[in-house]
Order: C-alpha cells, then structure tokens, then sequence
C-alpha cells in the first residue's frame, strides 16, 4: 500500500480543501463525473482520481463523457490505464444518479443534467466564468497549468491509501495530465512542477515514453496540409478553417494551432472546423497564443458562450445541428469559413483598439530581442 499524508503547501489550503471535499461529497450516494468537451488527459486524469476518492469515501462514482477521445495518445492512455470512462450523452445516466462533477472546464452547467440533480464538485484551472448555478464544492485557481495540478494536492493531503497498482495508474494519468495541459511543461506553474515532482516516482515510465514518441496520424498532417493552403494572416493572427473534420479527428486542429503558433511573424493561431458527429454538427475552434497581454478568453467569449481560455489557448464550439441535412456541404461549409473569419478579423480588430498597451508590450519585446 501507498500512504499519503498531508504536507502543508502554498497559499491555498489543500488541507481544508481536501477536508471540505470528503465532507460535502458524503452527502451523496453516487456522482455523476462529467467531462464536458474532447476527453484530454487533463479531464480524464482528473476525472479518474476525483472518482478514486468518492470511491475511497464509500460514494459510487460514474465518469461520462459524450465525446470519444480523437487522438492516438489520449486513446492509448485511457486503454493501456484501463480509466472507467464511458463514452455517451452526460444524460442519460442522471436517474441513477443523485449529484454530479465537473472538472477541467470552466462552466457547470451540463445540458439534461443541471437541474435535475445538483452539482456537487467543480475542480478547475481556466478563468471562472459567471454562471449562478449553486456548487457543494469549489475550487478554481488560475495559477495552476492543469486540472490535474489540483487533484494531485487534494490527494496528497487526504492520507488516503492506495493500492499500488492503482496508484502508477492514478500517478502516470496526472502526470500526462499536467504534461499535456502545460505545453510539455513550457507554460508550467510552480504549483504544476511541485504536483509533477510527487507523482513521478509512482509514474509508468515505459508508458509514457511510447505515448511521447507515438507520431503524427496520417490525418493530423493532412489537416496540417489544409491549414496551410487556406491560412489568412490578419494583424500577426494566422485564421485558418480546415473544413469537415470527423468527430474521431477533432482533436487534430489543436496539434495544429501548437505547431502553426511556432512561426516567428504571428502572435496568435485560430484554426477551425465544422466536425462532423453521427447526428448532428459543430463548429469547433482551437486558439494559441504567445502573448501575455493578450485576453483571449474574453475574445473567444464575445465570440460563443459555449467556449473559454487559460493564459494561452482557448476554444469554443457552435452548435449546427440544424445543418446536418444541407444538400450542399461545400455551401455551407464556406458560408462557415467566410463568417468564422470576419467574425474574428472584427474582434481582432476591436482588440487592436481597445488594448494598445498590449501591442505596444509586445513590439517593445520584439525590438528588445533583436539586442539579445
């Protein structure tokens, strides 16, 4: 058995966190976990420990997500880790269910869910989002580089006792949680560093080196290829629309808004899509940026509701259901393009005017590099 017990860190008291965790969730017989978007390793990492815990406090736990995960990585690391992760509509287990959790995203709210029974955890790391939805338990920080970050102090301050099998699946999990959510750990937080110096000696090393090194899908390139070809260079933005995307393959577009962001003569990457799901259609984007002084998340927030950022990426999502039987794909697909475009030239635009402290801190940086 592995032992944990509770060591006195930061600002933030994770031991009284941790405390009010247990005690609130033991007001409940079984939590619905949900993962709201692409299941990424943050989300499932989190989502998993989260469940060990109610698990360990004698509360049923269900981990639901409506999306399966697109990417080789995220599909080898919830298989190879055997995570109890069902793939279907957070809905539909509601009735067997008397409370549910979020984690990894910045609203609460879940669509069939909220309402119909309350919400009893959220555990994030992006700018809150106002929403007067009542929560059991909160804790948002900003100064943290993943969801993951979180749970790992929560945990380590329980005491709880874990198998020691199960806690290389727990550890290996957060540790590709906060490798992930922190850019391979460019965009770290000392938080972020701390949590990855715990859990690493637990981790699956040999797991998470044929993870690492597993190469780009044929698909991803392809995507790249298309993103090229259709790029739009606005104000030091590269806006580019990489048309339909299957569902198994949405997680593509932000492989490569990373990739794309590494080009010298732009600060800031959108690249978008219409994926395509069994019955229906979304607008997916996925945002980088390099900048600091750039607000991304009230961007992409004027942009769609359904949709936020941390300090350097972001995303949203537009419904289009109603477009699942349009005669003409192509059509509709460049009406998208078209208005997905000007739609970002226009807040790009009021950004320019509206922060000019920004882009003079940036041009400052710029001539500053030149006398490195």
């Amino acid at each position: 058995m592995v032992s944990f017990y509770p060591v006195s860190v930061t600002e933030m008291n994770f031991n009284e966190k941790a405390k009010e965790l247990v005690e609130k969730i033991k007001a409940y017989k079984h939590i619905l976990i949900c993962i709201k978007g692409s299941p990424d390793p943050d989300a499932v990492a989190a989502a998993f420990v989260l469940k060990v815990i109610c698990e360990k406090h004698g509360i049923k736990a269900t981990i639901d997500s409506p999306d399966p995960p697109s990417l080789p990585q995220n599909v080898k690391l919830i298989k190879d880790l055997h995570l109890p992760i069902h793939f279907k509509p957070l809905e539909e287990d509601v009735k067997k269910c008397d409370a549910y959790a979020v984690v990894d995203h910045q609203s609460v709210f879940v669509e069939g869910v909220t309402g119909a029974i309350p919400c009893a955890v959220h555990i994030d790391h992006h700018k809150p989002t106002a929403e007067n939805i009542p929560v059991d338990f909160k804790i948002v920080m900003e100064d943290t580089g993943s969801a993951s970050t979180i749970v790992t102090f929560l945990i380590k301050e329980l005491g709880v006792q874990f198998e020691k099998k199960l806690w290389k699946r727990a550890a290996t999990a957060l540790y590709y949680g906060i490798q992930t959510d922190t850019d391979n750990f460019q965009q770290s937080y000392p938080l972020d560093m701390e949590a990855l110096t715990f859990v690493t000696p637990y981790t699956d090393k040999v797991l998470l080196k044929t993870i690492n090194h597993l190469p780009f899908p044929k698909e991803t390139m392809e995507f790249l290829n298309l993103a090229l070809q259709n790029q739009v260079i606005y104000k030091e933005w590269l806006i580019s629309g990489v048309g339909f995307i299957d569902e198994k393959f949405r997680d593509n577009i932000a492989i490569i808004g990373d990739f794309l962001l590494k080009r010298e003569d732009i600060f800031a990457v959108a690249i978008f899509c219409i994926v395509k799901k069994a019955k229906g259609l979304t607008l997916d984007a996925s945002f980088r940026t390099s900048d600091d002084h750039l607000n991304l998340n009230r961007l992409i927030k004027e942009l769609s509701k359904d949709g936020g950022a941390r300090r350097y990426k972001g995303a949203f999502q537009v419904n289009l259901d109603y477009f699942f039987h349009t005669p003409d794909k192509e059509q509709l697909w460049e009406m998208v393009r078209e208005t997905t475009v000007e739609a970002l030239k226009k807040k790009i635009d009021e950004v320019a005017w509206g922060g000019i402290g920004q882009f003079f801190n940036r041009f400052k940086n710029k001539i500053s590099s030149w006398f490195r």
